[in-house]
This record gives structure tokens, sequence and C-alpha cells, in this order.
């Protein structure tokens, strides 16, 4: 595209969003449009929800963390076949064998 198709196309754009009155509409349409895209998770987003899943996040803070709402986090997951239970953390240190284990509950 020339620098001059470039220049009337940005023109055009400008005088819509500055004088026609479908303006207002179509910016709805678009703002709409935006809030149904996030109603899904992406491929990046459903690995890094499976990953704070797996170290026991919420669902509240995983959704504070990537920005999708947890009823969404939670309709994907259930969708794709991953439970959608509480997850326990996974343990970062194994605890010690001696004697004194024998006094934990089982």
């Amino acid at each position: 595209m020339s620098e001059e198709q470039r220049r009337k196309l940005s023109d055009a754009q400008k005088a819509y969003v500055a004088s026609d009155p479908r303006w207002v509409e179509h910016r709805r349409k678009l703002a709409d449009a935006q809030i149904a895209r996030r109603m899904t998770l992406s491929a990046t987003e459903l690995e890094a929800v499976l990953g704070m899943r797996s170290k026991g996040r919420t669902f509240s803070y995983i959704q504070e963390e990537i920005g999708v709402c947890h009823d969404v986090i939670r309709r994907e997951l259930a969708e794709r076949g991953y439970s959608t239970k509480p997850v326990k953390p996974e343990r970062r240190a194994r605890r010690a064998g001696g004697f004194w284990r024998s006094f934990d509950p089982p």
C-alpha cells in the first residue's frame, strides 16, 4: 500500500469516527466482540491455568492472574475433560522417615 493510499484511508477513518452517526453503534459492536472473545481460553492461557492448578491455586486466584472470569475457566476445563475439583498443592520436599513419623495420623 502506498503512502498516499494510507493517508487517504486514515483520513476516511478519522472522518467516519468524527462525523458518522453510525460510529456509536459500530463501536458498541466492536466492544461486544472483544467481550465475547474473552469467553474462551487461548492455548497459552490454558497451559497457565493447568500449571497454576497443579500448584493448588484457586479459581479466584487464577482469575486475577490471567484476567478471565472463573466461570469461563471452569467451563473450559470441564469441556476439555480436566477436573474442576479443588486440587492439593504438590509438596516441594519429602518428609523425613524417622521414628517420630509413627505418631503422624494415617
